[in-house]
């Protein structure tokens, strides 16, 4: 069977693709098509069926075909025999996010799953993507390109199969195209939307992190790279693929220079994604199931190693410095050590209901959850240093990577070398990772094994100081207000924000005074101690409290006036550096400086 997929977005005004699908040969009285229930990479189930209209069935001659829906995902076409059928529906587009798909006057951008069906028991087999956009529109994606008619904005695409088809999302329209080559092999960049971005600065910097990231693992393993980026205001994103990527980012982050590091760092997880999630990968992560969940415990490893990466690829190109780069790991460590959730969240754990918490974030998320891409992050850190300081500085995680990619590394599509379809299976998803560490860095005495059973299995508090003595640093943990008062910060345990001039608590953290007097999340707080305030003037009068304190907060719960009293507490520590040791030894020195490279 071959299915050949027209997607024509001649009205994009209406926000509607046009699809048409033909499907031949056939055999049997029925014929099933499918919607994916979500896209790889981003783990929650979107129901894409849920925009689409207009669905029908023809066969050869043209006559209508009976249908009906058997579940939300999936059309039952009765094809009376047909050994041709052409599917016809429309897909309303107006969703901009690197997971979904968005049709304006501007562009079209589609990711696949939300557009092209696919018959279940036949996925493995080719797919034929003819485009057609208005006239003067372009068309980026990372699949080999059959034939283009630019005069006529019409260009057609084959995918191998349908894995490969839901892993190339389309860029349609006038963006700006950059282009550069590492290793002889082209890279594009496609810019919808402007901003206060520098193009040449975005074309070195892009190509330092594509040859950072290819030294470490070796080679590229594509014959062309695609990274879509969508410049709108106030957005932040990405969406891995195996040889494409979108973003989306502030059209005005570019400047100043830490605010175009968060563009960086995007960029470099994402393309790190080529090896570790695309072709390293836990076993459940491909082939897929898109209708349903699919489920790990390692994505911890996916996202958590991958963001450790992203600001050590930085480091690596030499687009920020060491200083720079232990001040985000400080940062994090902050952040962390701020969520109660840490307490009762395990990362396995936070790993396996990334699919009913992670993507639907509510006032309880702190107090009851932890992040994988952040604790994760941590862990891979803490992880190299381990792996540093047991061998001498002999294996690093970096190591750890390359094992777990040369043996289960191979294309889950096809591979790209030879052509050849090589669908290795992923590690196991209990004990692969950790047998990787062990066969690069050695059994130690189950020490790896212990060091991972507590930081992924429990919630013990991560070793921190151990881990950075090995390379001659340390923790410095204090108190922002503490000099300029004389006494240690008082705490009311609530986080706020103000939303169109009101401030409103987002959480009232677990254990902390908020809590313990009883203010919601949701509360407006309009007065301290009978004096009205703002986030500033709460921020300067609590300045002036000592811990023990009792105040009275003045507030809104939906419609009711309250005045509540609130005992202040001590606060937790809110600034955090990793300085060096006074004197360190030679051997710390010596890690220090293979961990993150050698200062000229």
């Amino acid at each position: 069977m071959t299915i050949t997929c027209s997607i024509s977005m001649l009205r994009p005004h209406t926000h509607l693709y046009d699809v048409t699908l033909d499907i031949h040969p056939l055999d049997g009285p029925t014929l099933d098509l499918t919607l994916p229930a979500w896209t790889p990479g981003s783990y929650l189930i979107r129901d894409y069926a849920r925009h689409v209209q207009r669905f029908a069935a023809a066969d050869d001659r043209g006559e209508p075909l009976p249908w009906q829906k058997i579940d939300k995902t999936t059309w039952r076409i009765v094809t009376d025999n047909a050994r041709h059928v052409r599917v016809t529906y429309q897909v309303y587009a107006f969703d901009l996010s690197v997971r979904t798909s968005h049709l304006d006057g501007t562009h079209g951008y589609f990711n696949p799953s939300t557009i092209c069906m696919y018959h279940r028991s036949r996925s493995h087999e080719a797919y034929i993507v003819n485009v057609q956009t208005p006239t003067g529109w372009k068309v980026t994606t990372g699949l080999e390109c059959v034939s283009a008619d630019k005069n006529h904005g019409q260009a057609t695409f084959r995918a191998h199969d349908y894995d490969e088809l839901v892993d190339s999302p389309f860029e349609c329209g006038t963006h700006r195209l950059l282009t550069f080559e590492v290793d002889g092999i082209p890279h594009e960049i496609a810019l919808w939307g402007r901003g206060n971005e520098d193009e040449r600065q975005i074309l070195a910097d892009t190509r330092a992190i594509v040859e950072t990231t290819r030294a470490m693992f070796g080679r590229l393993p594509y014959r062309r790279y695609v990274f879509i980026v969508h410049l709108v205001d106030g957005g932040y994103g990405g969406l891995e693929h195996r040889n494409s990527v979108s973003n989306i980012v502030d059209r005005w982050g570019f400047r100043p220079a830490r605010s175009y590091e968060k563009f960086l760092a995007l960029t470099a997880h994402e393309f790190f994604h080529v090896w570790n999630v695309k072709r390293i990968r836990p076993a459940p992560l491909g082939p897929f199931d898109y209708t349903r969940e699919n489920y790990t415990r390692q994505l911890w490893v996916m996202e958590g190693i991958t963001s450790y990466y992203d600001h050590l690829i930085l480091l690596r190109a030499g687009l920020i410095s060491r200083e720079r780069y232990l001040e985000t790991l400080a940062d994090d460590i902050k952040l962390l050590q701020s969520q109660p959730g840490r307490t009762l969240q395990t990362l396995e754990q936070s790993s396996f209901d990334a699919w009913i918490k992670f993507y639907r974030p509510d006032e309880n998320g702190p107090n009851s959850s932890v992040s994988y891409y952040l604790k994760g992050s941590l862990v891979a850190l803490l992880l190299d240093l381990e792996i540093r300081r047991r061998t001498g500085g002999a294996r690093s995680l970096d190591d750890v990577l390359r094992y777990l990619y040369e043996h289960y590394g191979g294309d889950q599509v096809h591979d790209l070398y030879s052509g050849e379809f090589a669908r290795r299976p992923g590690f196991n998803d209990n004990d692969g990772f950790c047998r990787a560490v062990e066969a690069v860095a050695g059994e130690e005495g189950g020490a790896y094994r212990a060091f991972l059973a507590r930081a992924v299995a429990s919630t013990d508090e991560l070793e921190y100081d151990r881990a950075f003595d090995a390379v001659g640093l340390r923790l410095v943990r204090g108190h922002s207000l503490e000099k300029e008062n004389d006494h240690l910060p008082a705490w009311h345990g609530l986080r706020l924000k103000t939303e169109h001039g009101r401030l409103k608590v987002s959480v009232t953290l677990a254990g902390g005074p908020g809590e313990a007097a009883g203010i919601y999340a949701g509360d407006e707080l309009i007065a301290l101690d009978g004096v009205r305030i703002d986030e500033e003037r709460l921020k300067a009068r609590l300045a002036e409290r000592k811990p023990g304190d009792t105040v009275v907060f003045s507030l809104f719960r939906r419609d009711d006036l309250l005045h509540i009293p609130l005992q202040l507490a001590e606060a937790p520590p809110d600034t955090l550096t990793i300085t060096p040791v006074e004197s360190p030894t030679e051997e710390q020195k010596r890690l220090l400086d293979g961990w993150l490279g050698v200062e000229h």
